[in-house]
């Protein structure tokens, strides 16, 4: 589930319907990042993911690991928290 989501977020279709998920807030703060950093929307939902995934501490792990247990799609929740907490000051 949330390693095929993960692997498809490079595809503009997936990483476009991800975003139609997310809190018109959260995606315009994503569009803007984007924009500031030069890249596609696409490239920056799968670098963002990505980029959690490889340097994430282990508090953020723990605290994805209980919200998505509780998801019915986990997949889709663990990439719609990952981005929220991409564009929100913690």
């Amino acid at each position: 589930m949330f390693g095929e989501l993960i692997a498809q977020l490079d595809r503009p279709d997936v990483a476009n319907s991800v975003m139609t998920t997310l809190h018109s807030d959260v995606a315009r703060q994503i569009e803007r990042r984007a924009t500031a950093a030069s890249m596609t929307v696409t490239d920056f939902v799968a670098g963002a993911v990505r980029e959690f995934l490889e340097s994430a501490e282990d508090d953020l792990w723990f605290q994805l690991l209980s919200i998505v247990r509780k998801s019915e799609d986990p997949g889709l929740t663990a990439v719609q928290t990952i981005l929220k907490w991409v564009v929100t000051e913690r």
